[in-house]
């Protein structure tokens, strides 16, 4: 969340008082809401597709070209999909 507040900002409201205001590096207002919803985007993102690194303790089959994985093998696999692949297949 800190690399995307660019400046920060006292502005006097309505009752004569002062409040902090936090900018983005487009200069666009960040609400309570808005960070939120920015969390909430970067949470999506982080979620995607991640492949560990790993030696496989069982035969398999790579999900990209269809061959043979042997026990031993170094492969690459994903944790949300429960897939493996070889670490040369793209």
């Amino acid at each position: 969340m800190k690399e995307s507040i660019k400046m920060i900002k006292q502005v006097r409201t309505k009752n004569n008082s002062f409040s902090t205001v936090k900018y983005d590096k487009d200069g666009n207002i960040l609400t309570p809401s808005r960070i939120k919803e920015l969390a909430k985007a970067r949470r999506k993102d982080s979620s995607g597709e991640k492949w560990v690194k790993i030696t496989t303790q069982f035969y398999g089959t790579c999900c990209v070209c269809n061959s043979r994985i042997l026990i031993g093998a170094p492969v690459l696999w994903n944790k949300k999909s429960k897939q493996t692949k070889h670490g040369k297949c793209p």
